[in-house]
């Protein structure tokens, strides 16, 4: 059986070689998580630094940070910043409160929760052996990142292989980390791709940091509204269309952005492939849609823009974050041990690991 995040002994102690803490999109500054603000992206480049669990929670409910690894990396972090110097029985307690705020702010994927889990009962157990709590929260969370990081690696060049030279890819939303190891990859072997980004409303993701990190890699690159998808596949503008997946249950059902299940039904009735990366193959406790809970955001977010009211007084906004995608939508889920039908995807749990020598 798989492990937590699809990686067997991610959370255990020797399982991955400590690695060094490297930038990324959070960082541990000894008594604070630095995290990249993607809202500020692309014009500006800026850093909110969280000096508390309930301050991290609310980065994560604000979305200063997105993709749901990324976040389950930050709230590790967070929870690191729950323990006292001297932990005793009041500070599990804490621990414990500030652990259920930081999964509540992403009900939906589940790869924050497992990082909290293990996080909690790597606490507990280092208060029974009178350890330092903190550091090994921190040791995990490390762990975790470093082994996140080659499971998108893997993802990212399996996907580049289903990728034909010269192709043009619609997005949805912002894939991630796998999706840019596939832009990477796809540089490397000389391939010629284009991207066309949906915006991603309402916090634009796909204009803001899709296209940035395609345009970086040098790739032609261009931005659509969300409504556009469906006219450029019937006129033979996209060859193929790419999303993330935060959640991807046992029968192949895929939860993601919403936006996603309009977009794979127009590739469906155009005939093109839709590939999912899901770096970490499915979640074992999602036997199917009934096993997701869809998080609505505040309506509010709709109704403005950049702070400014676009829609008359009195009306509200509805607002559910994520879609859900039938399996029969989906061509292929990309993952780090290889690609799978949507049938298919429960032998991800007995297919081996890439084993690597080196972190990326």
């Amino acid at each position: 059986m798989s492990g937590p995040l699809g990686l067997e002994g991610i959370f255990e102690e020797q399982a991955i070689p400590l690695p060094m803490r490297r930038a990324g999109m959070a960082e541990w500054h000894g008594d604070h998580v630095r995290i990249l603000d993607r809202r500020a992206l692309p014009l500006r480049e800026e850093y909110l630094r969280c000096f508390t669990s309930a301050e991290l929670a609310s980065a994560i409910e604000n979305m200063v940070i997105q993709g749901a690894y990324s976040i389950s990396i930050a709230a590790g972090y967070g929870l690191a910043l729950s323990v006292s110097e001297n932990p005793d029985a009041q500070c599990l307690s804490k621990l414990n409160s500030d652990a259920e705020q930081l999964i509540a702010t992403r009900p939906t994927g589940l790869a924050l929760k497992r990082m909290i889990t293990a996080c909690l009962k790597t606490a507990h157990e280092a208060v029974k052996r009178g350890e330092n709590v903190r550091e090994k929260i921190l040791a995990l969370v490390d762990r975790g990142a470093q082994a996140l990081a080659r499971q998108g690696y893997e993802t990212g060049k399996n996907a580049c292989d289903l990728i034909e030279d010269g192709a043009t890819i619609l997005t949805h939303c912002f894939p991630d980390r796998s999706f840019v190891y596939l832009l990477l990859e796809t540089a490397r072997r000389n391939k010629s791709l284009s991207v066309i980004c949906s915006e991603t409303r309402p916090y634009l993701q796909g204009s803001r940091i899709t296209a940035l990190c395609a345009h970086h890699v040098g790739f032609d690159t261009r931005v659509i509204t969300d409504g556009m998808g469906g006219f450029l596949m019937r006129d033979g503008k996209i060859d193929v269309f790419i999303t993330a997946a935060d959640r991807v249950c046992m029968d192949g059902t895929v939860c993601n952005k919403i936006g996603t299940y309009q977009y794979a039904l127009a590739a469906k009735a155009n005939k093109l492939p839709y590939y999912t990366l899901r770096q970490s193959g499915p979640d074992i406790e999602s036997a199917g849609e009934s096993d997701i809970k869809i998080e609505y955001r505040p309506g509010d977010e709709l109704v403005h823009f950049n702070g400014v009211r676009i829609a008359p007084i009195g009306v509200e906004g509805l607002y559910p974050g994520f879609d859900i995608v039938p399996p029969d939508l989906v061509s292929r889920i990309v993952t780090d041990r290889g690609v799978f039908p949507p049938a298919d995807i429960g032998k991800y749990i007995h297919t081996p690991p890439v084993v690597m020598d080196t972190v990326v």
